[in-house]
């Protein structure tokens, strides 16, 4: 389980990406609208990021890539684990606004997601 997020110049490496918190939801039991409505409200200061259909090793990908994405200085606000029962796929909430189709988490690498969350800062929070 990851905690708060943690706020690094981007400048700053922590020993490993392991170290790296990120406070995490449990919205398995609340339905889609809802997470992503609680998503939209909890981005105002970072993106907020939403897993359906989450598997074990979907998670172990998104998890790492996030924390590399940390590791690398970008902020990540919440993630919120929303409903198993939903089809496997990353939801990306910036500035109070949905700002990323939903992305199948079969189909995604966690390169490609550590860049998803390091654009999505730069758009909507760098500067």
């Amino acid at each position: 389980m990851l905690a708060a997020a943690t706020t690094m110049p981007a400048t700053a490496q922590p020993a490993s990406n392991s170290q790296v918190n990120i406070s995490i939801s449990d919205a398995r039991k609340i339905g889609p609208n809802s997470v992503r409505f609680s998503a939209a409200q909890l981005s105002r200061n970072a993106p907020t990021v939403i897993l359906f259909g989450a598997t074990t090793p979907s998670w172990h990908k998104v998890r790492a890539a996030m924390q590399e994405a940390v590791a690398q200085g970008y902020q990540i606000n919440c993630v919120f684990m929303g409903p198993t029962s939903e089809p496997p796929s990353l939801e990306i909430y910036a500035k109070g606004h949905h700002v990323t189709n939903p992305i199948d988490l079969n189909e995604i690498s966690g390169p490609e997601i550590t860049r998803l969350v390091r654009d999505v800062w730069r758009e909507y929070y760098a500067g």
